[in-house]
């Protein structure tokens, strides 16, 4: 059984490796502008990422049927309501087929951060993500500043102190503009 489990992790792995080499298009580098998109949010309005500038973004791929990204949610949420005053703007971008169920995902967990609906995966093409979660940090003039893959407490002191960190070194921009 543990031999058939590595082989199948061993064979999804390399499939992924194929997909991401063959793609002629990188996705977001560090340092560049992160592409812009709009989604609607779960009241149907449309949201763009643009509308953030002056605030430091953190973009997060998820999925409510991916485990990792259900552990991770809470401390996005302690994130944000740490830091939004500050200039932090939490943005999830579920790529759920089902609208329904990002909006009950959402009530179950109370989460208050802006939460998006990529339908058709359009958008998580475009940054090129399929292991979820995937989180883009932004900086406040909109290029990117790190890509994390897989969960993290993103309410751990040490994540807190490098955010913070990130405001103090972006503070060239208002951090009121946009909405979070």
């Amino acid at each position: 059984m543990v031999e058939r489990f590595r082989f199948l992790a061993t064979a999804f792995v390399s499939a992924a490796l194929v997909f991401v080499s063959c793609n002629k298009d990188p996705g977001p580098q560090v340092g560049a502008p992160a592409p812009d998109f709009t989604l609607p949010d779960l009241e149907g309005k449309a949201r763009s990422l643009a509308e953030l500038r002056g605030r430091v973004v953190v973009l997060n791929f998820w999925a409510t049927w991916c485990p990792p990204c259900i552990e991770e949610m809470p401390s996005l949420q302690r994130l944000e309501k740490a830091l939004a005053d500050r200039g932090i703007a939490v943005v999830a971008v579920s790529v759920d087929e089902r609208f329904s169920d990002v909006s009950a995902f959402v009530r179950k967990f109370d989460l208050t951060f802006t939460v998006l609906h990529d339908e058709g995966k359009k958008v998580s093409r475009k940054y090129q993500t399929f292991m979820y979660p995937e989180t883009f940090i932004l900086d406040r003039e909109g290029r990117l500043k790190s890509k994390v893959v897989g969960p993290r407490d993103w309410a751990a002191p040490t994540v807190i102190r490098d955010m913070v960190e990130l405001l103090k070194d972006a503070s060239a921009l208002p951090a009121t503009s946009g909405e979070s």
